[in-house]
């Protein structure tokens, strides 16, 4: 059985971080939480987990909530509230704001515009994830 280095390790926890961060999205998640669940250093984890996925943990938390707030908008009637309860937040205008942000429109005004797409249509934005 061959020995697994510190580097492999540490990669093997990061891409833990990442699946439950895509897992738990919709829990209150913190950098400290995170460490904690895969048994490293909250300094050393907001340090690797850019290097392998190009954005912050706090980014990558904010853009799994948007994509699936995009699922929720395209393949339910639900209100904006609840999926923004849904995706995590407690109040809609954090996850309306952090949605525009991403996507350049208002997830009402978003949902709208995907609707009327001719069907199969798949935003860009979802495709590469």
């Amino acid at each position: 059985m061959k020995k697994q280095t510190r580097a492999t390790i540490d990669q093997n926890k990061i891409i833990k971080a990442r699946d439950i961060i895509d897992q738990e999205y919709y829990k209150p998640i913190t950098l400290e939480y995170l460490s904690r669940r895969v048994g490293m250093s909250p300094k050393k984890l907001a340090t690797a987990f850019p290097k392998r996925y190009y954005q912050s943990v706090q980014q990558y938390l904010t853009m799994s909530r948007a994509l699936k707030g995009m699922q929720l908008l395209l393949e339910t009637q639900l209100p904006i509230y609840e999926i923004a309860w849904e995706t995590g937040y407690d109040v809609t205008r954090p996850f309306s704001y952090q949605f525009k942000r991403i996507t350049g429109r208002a997830p009402s005004v978003w949902r709208k515009v995907q609707l009327s797409n001719p069907p199969g249509t798949v935003p860009y934005i979802m495709l590469n994830r």
